[in-house]
């Protein structure tokens, strides 16, 4: 668009000029001679012509300037150059007429008269050609003030507002991000303890059965699986049903507590503690020999009775175990079917420990053959 405007003008402005150059050769007043003595369209179109030098005057005007008010201060003008008029011209031929014969059958001549009283306009030239030149400067300035306009106006207003409420929105997406944060830090609080809890038992604060069946059916199938060592022990309180009736349930209830945390506080991080129900408990040995199975359950062995209440400072505890080792590399380790028949064989150590006085531990192995 701005260069089919700026083509347009130029295009006008070439056509002023010229106009002005062709017609100013042959208009008398450009010589202020008589009106009459020029050709008819002079006359008639004075109207239209006086327009022309009227318009192209001011077009001529940075020109003009840089000629008279700058060249000319420079250069002196002479009769010839850069002052050349076709009325100097004719000043002179009259000069010369005086003395010279043929000068004045020159002079007056009809059409060289015509002639030597227009007014040879070569600034008009200078003026053409200083728009022609002054085209791709024009475009060089445009490019030069729309970086301008765009960097004083665009970066410095438009884009300091839009940073500033990018920065607005980056700090509100950051507060809402640290919000979502904590909730999220929160909700996996609450989903912990959740966890925690469906595989907690209420009471105890040990493992409850559900994650017991669950833990000991996966330890089973791997141990199996990769024919390796896992050992489960069985615990059964002495006397529970004694103790019950003698001080009450809620009496029970704080020696099972006291038990099971003796019992947690004696396994290994890599083992499971877990209420199997009732009075009895069970811990979950994976990869234990029989040798390190009996030292866990010593520990608690050893614990129980040292136990004190403040209820009754009296009351002393004990409880019965059954450990059972199973190396699943024999034979008859891969012939046990489930975790239920692993189960069995360390409830069967249980009983035994109990049929033995209780207080003590007993053990059974299936190791290598």
């Amino acid at each position: 668009m701005y260069h089919k405007v700026k083509n347009t003008l130029l295009a006008i402005i070439y056509v002023i000029l010229w106009c002005r150059y062709f017609v100013a050769l042959w208009d008398p007043l450009a010589g202020n001679l008589d009106v009459s003595q020029g050709m008819a369209p002079y006359r008639d179109w004075r109207f239209l012509i006086d327009g022309i030098y009227g318009i192209s005057a001011y077009l001529m005007w940075p020109v003009n300037t840089l000629y008279y008010d700058l060249l000319a201060n420079v250069v002196p003008p002479s009769d010839w150059f850069p002052g050349f008029y076709m009325a100097n011209l004719l000043t002179l031929l009259q000069a010369m007429s005086a003395t010279n014969p043929q000068a004045q059958q020159i002079l007056n001549a009809p059409a060289v008269a015509q002639a030597m009283v227009g007014y040879l306009d070569y600034l008009v030239l200078f003026a053409a050609l200083f728009y022609w030149l002054l085209s791709p400067l024009l475009d060089v300035t445009l490019d030069f003030l729309k970086n301008v306009v765009w960097n004083l106006l665009i970066e410095m207003s438009f884009t300091k507002r839009k940073e500033g409420r990018y920065q607005e929105a980056l700090e509100k997406r950051a507060a809402d991000l640290v919000k979502l944060n904590v909730e999220f830090k929160n909700l996996s609080k609450e989903n912990n303890v959740l966890a925690q809890s469906v595989i907690t038992d209420e009471l105890t604060r040990v493992y409850n059965k559900r994650f017991f069946i669950e833990k000991i059916t996966y330890e089973f199938n791997q141990a199996k699986a990769k024919k390796q060592v896992l050992a489960v022990a069985m615990i059964d309180i002495d006397h529970f049903k004694k103790l019950n009736d003698n001080y009450g349930h809620l009496m029970g209830d704080k020696v099972l507590k006291a038990v099971a945390q003796v019992a947690k506080g004696n396994t290994p991080n890599d083992c499971f503690c877990c209420r199997f129900g009732g009075e009895e408990f069970s811990i979950i040995m994976p990869g234990k020999t029989v040798e390190e199975a009996i030292r866990i359950i010593a520990k608690t062995h050893q614990s129980l009775p040292l136990l004190r209440f403040e209820d009754d400072n009296q009351l002393r505890t004990s409880a019965s175990f059954g450990i059972c080792v199973v190396d699943f590399k024999t034979p008859e380790g891969q012939a046990l079917k489930s975790f239920e028949d692993l189960l069995k064989l360390a409830d069967d150590e249980l009983y035994k420990a109990k049929l033995n006085g209780r207080n003590r531990i007993e053990h059974c192995s299936i190791l290598f053959a």
